[in-house]
């Protein structure tokens, strides 16, 4: 009895988090950098996370990246989330490719109750470019596993895997105004015996980079049937190497805020957000390497 109870209250206190009908595959996060700018994520480059956020980034990627994160969400002692992305840059004439694997898990003392793994796999290229702007693409193949615990009664739920599609579009506008777009599951992918959505959704967003060192960026995210979520924040450079970040969203409402520190092309990233009504805060803390290109 207490781990359904367990069960069904992390279920409900991530769906509540996320604004969604749906027990599995919440809308997650993946990286603090972009936690801390208010989880907005579609609009702001980010090459070891676009497979996962928006494959559409991929296009434009020069520099490689691969970056691991590690969230406990609302600080649930019971909930484990990791992540592992990487973007690979190849050719303007093959575009880049985009790898990702997430792990969520919740426990009960030795006894798992769920385990989420996700893996997808991307590729962006280039559809337009000229000396102000280009128009990127993406796409991504996501697989979904699902693997419920036993039951009180040691009734064994099984397991199920599924597939998702994702598509992506970044459009860069004199270099420092940028336009993007996901749409999440265009195949409208369902899971289990009662073949439950895993949700589709629309996001959209812009970022603006005034001047060298500064991004702010707004966004949109519009999951079917369920109300539109607004996000924004901004990232600054405070001296070399060391970034500040800040932001807000709604449904529900929280604070956002966090900082990061480069140097060697390897960085250390913590994003922070408040719990949004009842639940507490969740820390979110990451490490990233980069290799060749121009750092953004």
């Amino acid at each position: 009895m207490i781990r359904k109870l367990t069960l069904i209250l992390i279920l409900v206190a991530l769906g509540l988090s996320a604004g969604s009908a749906s027990a599995f595959f919440e809308n997650t996060v993946v990286s603090p950098r972009l936690r801390a700018m208010g989880e907005s994520s579609v609009a702001v480059p980010d090459a070891a996370t676009a497979a996962f956020h928006n494959p559409g980034q991929l296009g434009s990627i020069d520099r490689g990246a691969v970056t691991a994160s590690y969230v406990r969400p609302f600080s649930l002692d019971f909930t484990d989330f990791f992540y592992l992305g990487a973007g690979i840059p190849l050719s303007e004439k093959w575009g880049n490719l985009g790898v990702s694997l997430s792990h969520f898990k919740v426990g009960y003392r030795d006894t798992s109750l769920l385990k989420e793994t996700q893996i997808t796999v991307a590729h962006g290229l280039n559809l337009y470019s000229d000396y102000h702007s280009r128009i990127d693409f993406g796409y991504a193949l996501n697989f979904y596993n699902a693997d419920l615990g036993l039951s009180v009664d040691d009734h064994d739920p099984g397991s199920d895997t599924v597939f998702g599609i994702d598509l992506g579009f970044m459009m860069t506008l004199h270099k420092r105004t940028r336009l993007g777009f996901q749409v999440k599951n265009v195949n409208n992918p369902q899971i289990g015996i009662d073949r439950e959505e895993l949700g589709q959704r629309l996001v959209g967003g812009v970022s603006y980079q005034p001047y060298d060192g500064v991004i702010t960026t707004f966004e949109f995210d519009n999951e079917l049937g369920e109300d539109v979520r607004y996000k924004g924040g901004a990232e600054m450079i405070i001296v070399e190497g060391f970034r500040l970040r800040a932001g807000v969203l709604t449904n529900p409402n929280k604070l956002t805020a966090g900082f990061g520190y480069e140097t060697n092309n390897i960085g250390f990233d913590y994003g922070f957000s408040t719990g949004g009504g009842t639940l507490v805060s969740t820390h979110h803390f990451g490490l990233k390497y980069a290799w060749g290109g121009e750092a953004q």
